[in-house]
């Protein structure tokens, strides 16, 4: 609809809420004595900044209604992307500036979308680390759903790679410590990002790295609700990472092997793979395998940089380095020996050997990653054992000496709330057949069969094998048993533990 004169400008901003008539007339008013014609006044709203550019526009395309989100403003358009568009809006009371991100209105009646949308949001609002994008909140106004976030003053880190080409190697490391520190923060509370890559990086004015769009968030459980042959476009990348390593679907370390990518990106000023909007090419095996080694693009890479970036992208998923916060230890060490002007371990083998030994000093307490796990033993210097070695890993243990106070934790479980136990052990040491029935009532019943459990044996109790209701998540251990051993066991079961009991 077009707009000729003032007054049906005046007349369709105050209809949008976006201006009082006393702020419009007092502009009509000053300028009328000049006669002024419509484009005049528009300049004049612009300078006085009771209205931007992006709000005139879409007034003058006939827009009526997207200037308000529950209390937020909007001012302009700062990103758009396939699912979600995102604004710098100001609060109408308080004046605060943020940034709000709004589900596109193409999916206001896709429910799967809209849920994913709220449970992003709803899940990144828990995690609270200067290299996370904040959310305050996540609301729906007349069936538009949108978050509010803080408004960071930058650019995206892939149009800032674009813009600069290869990025110099300490500029490089230290946005890949921010990235790392933030991705250790939200791993330790059960989060993985699931859809790294350089448009999900904002770089603030400060430079200071931040993650944004955690929509894929996730760990354990699928997320997209859909077969692997039917993923989501936006996790196609891990899906075909995930299908030619051969690792369970949402494997923790796939977030590893792209962050990867982003710092070879850095790095050499070109992507790792070829980027491509082909379905079946981003799932293709050879994308993968075929990564030019770094070395043949930055010739003159520190040995130890050479190595952190081949162990990011190793395809065998046990060799890659596994937790985020590896990934920040090794890369905290390289920057500060460069800073400290250590001569760079670059020799034959000696690169590798330094990442091998940072490998094996890594964090302990990423092991247990916050996890809980239960243990029903009455020997009470058994129980300080088990307590001492397993909270140093990072493990929370809860024990019982009777093994009906520890099952009933189990009783009339909330399907949507925290399981009790990742793992639960059942020691006969000093309780015996008592021990080995509750063990046995578990992988029976239908609200625990499907939990991983141990059963811990002494050597004169071996007979108990045959009794005993082992399975593929249910196994056995043997008293005096290596801690070492037991942990694998831990962490190997928790692998295997079914997502509808998470």
């Amino acid at each position: 609809m077009s707009l000729d004169t003032t007054e049906e400008l005046s007349r369709r901003i105050f209809e949008c809420g976006l201006a009082e008539n006393r702020e419009l007339d007092a502009v009509v008013t000053e300028l009328g004595a000049r006669g002024s014609s419509i484009d005049v006044f528009r300049q004049e709203l612009l300078r006085r900044e009771i209205l931007t550019n992006w709000q005139l526009k879409r007034i003058d395309e006939g827009s009526k209604t997207g200037f308000f989100f529950g209390d937020w403003k909007v001012l302009y358009l700062v990103g758009a992307g396939t699912f979600a568009r995102v604004y710098r809006a100001t609060h109408r009371k308080t004046g605060e500036v943020r940034a709000v991100k709004v589900l596109r209105q193409r999916y206001v009646t896709d429910k799967a979308t809209t849920e994913n949308f709220v449970r992003e949001g709803k899940t990144v609002m828990r995690l609270q680390q200067e290299n996370i994008i904040r959310i305050h909140e996540v609301q729906s106004d007349k069936d538009r759903t949108f978050m509010v976030m803080d408004l960071i003053e930058g650019q995206n880190l892939r149009d800032y790679v674009k813009a600069h080409g290869r990025l110099e190697l300490m500029r490089s490391l230290v946005i890949l410590r921010d990235l790392s520190a933030g991705l250790s923060y939200a791993y330790k509370r059960g989060i993985t990002h699931r859809d790294l890559k350089l448009s999900n990086v904002l770089l603030a004015s400060n430079g200071k790295a931040c993650l944004v769009d955690f929509g894929l968030a996730g760990g354990d459980k699928d997320v997209t609700g859909e077969s692997e042959d039917m993923v989501n476009p936006r996790s196609i990348d891990y899906a075909g990472l995930e299908r030619v390593t051969k690792v369970r679907r949402n494997d923790k370390r796939s977030d590893i092997f792209f962050l990867g990518c982003m710092l070879y990106h850095m790095l050499a000023g070109k992507p790792a793979m070829a980027e491509t909007r082909d379905r079946m090419r981003r799932l293709s095996a050879q994308r993968f395998k075929e990564i030019t080694p770094i070395t043949s693009l930055v010739p003159d890479l520190p040995g130890r940089v050479q190595v952190l970036v081949n162990k990011m992208l190793d395809l065998d998923a046990n060799k890659r380095l596994q937790t985020p916060g590896e990934v920040f230890d090794a890369v905290d060490s390289i920057i500060k020996g460069i800073e400290a002007g250590e001569q760079d371990e670059s020799g034959p083998g000696m690169a590798e050997a330094a990442a091998l030994r940072q490998h094996e000093a890594r964090s302990k307490e990423e092991e247990g990653n916050g996890r809980t796990l239960m243990l029903i033993e009455s020997k009470q210097k058994l129980q300080d054992l088990f307590r001492d070695k397993l909270k140093e890993v990072g493990y929370k243990l809860l024990i019982f000496s009777d093994p009906r106070r520890a099952l009933s934790r189990f009783e009339y479980m909330d399907p949507t709330a925290p399981r009790p136990a990742e793992v639960v052990m059942f020691s006969c040491a000093d309780m015996g057949a008592d021990a080995l029935s509750a063990f046995n009532f578990f992988a029976t019943n239908d609200e625990t069969k499907s939990f991983p459990a141990i059963l811990l044996l002494t050597e004169d109790q071996k007979a108990y094998l045959k009794q005993a209701k082992l399975a593929e998540h249910r196994r056995v251990a043997m008293l005096p048993v290596k801690m070492k051993e037991l942990r694998q066991l831990i962490l190997e079961l928790s692998e295997k533990s079914s997502p509808s009991v998470r």
